[in-house]
């Protein structure tokens, strides 16, 4: 390896480079690892040209000595240096790759390097906190604090680290966009015509709530009282994270589905940016706004519908027993019909006017939910029934848990106000009981097959996953940060590591959960030997699958530092370059 010093418009531009000899005898060379401007490490280093070749001739004399035996002395009377970290996470390798390769994040950043105008690495420091949200979620201090670990040098401070979300969050939106290209340069083109949306919110653990900012109250998933933010996220057919918004927790779930579709590139004058897309999301995203918007930008979609909200119609319809078809089991059965969907739309005037828009309706009913159904409201009315008895209703307990209870208020003789005297709906739970285990579905694609219907439907349960991963596995909440910039990087990061995950499950068979994974990344830690030396006692099949998936190695009991500078700079190079060099 040597030094390449590149005079670039009056700058010296610095790289790693090593030359090989290809098979038909010719002498070529391939850049190791880019290192940048001479002049933007003067700070740094006095001589940053002295100090780079002398970085050069280390690694080749490590190189020369890499196969050799490694001996180790301890001393009996050592003692642990306490501000010394003795452990490198490795396994931080694996998503890295993902990080730079598919994604492409690090060529994002350097193309912004001469008009950034501070001197950390923002794309280390993202590269950082995403490996942090994969293997231990915590705050930014937490992931600052453990930066010894990471085997990538972090050359930055605390308050760089809080600076940098300020610029992530300014170049989020280009940074997606980008991320999505280069995804598609290195994997072929995205399985872009049925998307998957729906929306979670997040809670903070503050009292207050902003007055103008994204963190208000609102209908909290999980039930809590705090101040919440909410997401709205876009799976492609993959399951693979495509784009995600962020909203003020107030905002009602049903009106963040089409500034979701604008940012992601889904609604252009003339149609869609990328070709006619599917929309596919839950009951709540079905409203006449949403329908008559997908349907003029030319869009399809395949929304549930609510049978026991429907109007009297269609719910007789679902829940007549002609026209189905059943299977052989009499487990299900299903029918369609092509009808006319009534929305309302405002027109330029701002008047409000009825349109009908034709659909397909599919029906079906299932016996699994059928029987999920029935226990979920026996759970629902044994809980009313004991609040009745127990004096515990109010009002607004009648409208959640306990919504089985119904008020009939008896006025006394002496005319006083009217007393609460709560007993059980029974017409409630009757009519309820009639709608369990069936299901409607509307859609657009009125040549689409009843089945192909109901398992494009059923394809949400992945972006449900996706949102259980942010929130268990990658911790997305609490949150701990409270600027709103700050907030939007923060989810960046969730949202970054989230697809790293999700190629990470792809390329090993979708076979492991992302906590499995998690585990595995995380317990490929090396223990400091020496000041050159590093022990790895931590190895299975799964680590055997992630670092093979990425074409590195991570089966070697002992690395001394150099070579594990060289597994992190091989995670940046293309996979074939890699193959090449190691021949």
């Amino acid at each position: 390896m040597h030094l390449r010093k590149a005079k670039v418009k009056g700058r010296v531009y610095l790289s790693i480079v090593q030359s090989y000899r290809t098979p038909d005898g010719k002498t070529r060379s391939k850049t190791i690892e880019t290192i940048g401007y001479a002049d933007a490490f003067e700070g740094i280093y006095g001589d940053p040209i002295a100090h780079f070749e002398a970085e050069v001739e280390r690694r080749n004399a490590e190189a020369r000595t890499a196969g050799a035996a490694i001996t180790v002395k301890f001393s009996p009377a050592k003692k642990i240096d306490k501000r010394a970290e003795g452990r490198v996470e490795l396994g931080a390798a694996v998503p890295s790759a993902y990080f730079h390769r598919d994604l492409g994040v690090w060529g994002f950043f350097e193309k912004k390097r001469t008009a950034r105008g501070f001197a950390y690495d923002p794309c280390r420091i993202l590269e950082l906190l995403v490996w942090n949200r994969i293997s231990d979620p915590g705050s930014k201090r937490a992931a600052f604090e453990a930066r010894g670990r990471f085997p990538r040098r972090c050359d930055f401070s605390l308050d760089d680290v809080y600076r940098s979300l300020t610029y992530l969050n300014a170049n989020a939106d280009a940074l997606v966009r980008h991320m999505n290209e280069s995804l598609e340069a290195a994997r072929g083109p995205r399985n872009r015509a049925r998307l998957y949306y729906d929306v979670t919110n997040y809670y903070f653990e503050v009292e207050n709530e902003d007055i103008d900012g994204l963190r208000r109250r609102g209908v909290s998933k999980e039930h809590r009282p705090s101040p919440i933010v909410q997401m709205g996220l876009f799976l492609d057919g993959d399951g693979l994270p495509l784009d995600y918004e962020i909203f003020p927790g107030n905002r009602n779930d049903m009106s963040t589905m089409l500034p979701a579709m604008e940012k992601a590139g889904l609604r252009r004058a003339g149609g869609p940016e990328a070709g006619r897309v599917i929309v596919v999301a839950d009951k709540g995203l079905n409203t006449s706004g949403n329908i008559a918007a997908v349907t003029l930008d030319g869009n399809g979609f395949i929304l549930s519908q609510s049978v026991r909200r429907a109007t009297r119609e269609l719910r007789g319809w679902v829940l007549s027993g002609e026209g189905y078809e059943r299977n052989a089991s009499g487990t299900f059965k299903v029918k369609s019909r092509v009808a006319d969907k009534a929305v309302h739309v405002v027109g330029e005037d701002g008047r409000r006017r009825k349109v009908t828009v034709p659909v397909k309706e599919v029906a079906f009913w299932s016996r699994d939910y059928f029987e999920r159904s029935r226990r979920e409201r026996e759970k629902v009315v044994e809980r009313s029934r004991a609040a009745i008895e127990g004096g515990e209703m109010s009002s607004a307990a009648a409208k959640t848990p306990v919504r089985y209870a119904k008020d009939m208020p008896v006025v006394r003789e002496t005319g006083e106000a009217a007393s609460h005297n709560w007993v059980l709906d029974e017409a409630r739970i009757a009519a309820d009981e009639a709608c369990d285990g069936y299901y409607c579905i509307v859609t657009s694609e009125q040549e689409m097959g009843d089945r192909e219907v109901i398992e494009a439907y059923r394809g949400l349960w992945r972006i449900e996953d996706s949102f259980r991963v942010l929130k268990s596995d990658l911790d997305a909440r609490p949150v701990y940060v409270s600027r709103e910039d700050h907030i939007r990087a923060h989810f960046l990061v969730c949202y970054v590591a989230l697809l790293v995950m999700r190629l990470m499950q792809l390329d090993t068979g979708r076979e492991h959960t992302s906590e499995q994974i998690a585990e595995a990344l995380r317990g490929v830690v090396g223990h400091r030997l020496d000041a050159n030396a590093y022990l790895f006692d931590y190895r299975t099949d799964l680590t055997d699958e992630l670092a093979a998936a990425v074409g590195i190695d991570l089966s070697r009991q002992v690395l001394t530092r150099g070579q594990i500078r060289q597994v992190m700079a091989d995670v940046r190079k293309p996979r074939a370059e890699v193959e090449v060099s190691r021949r």
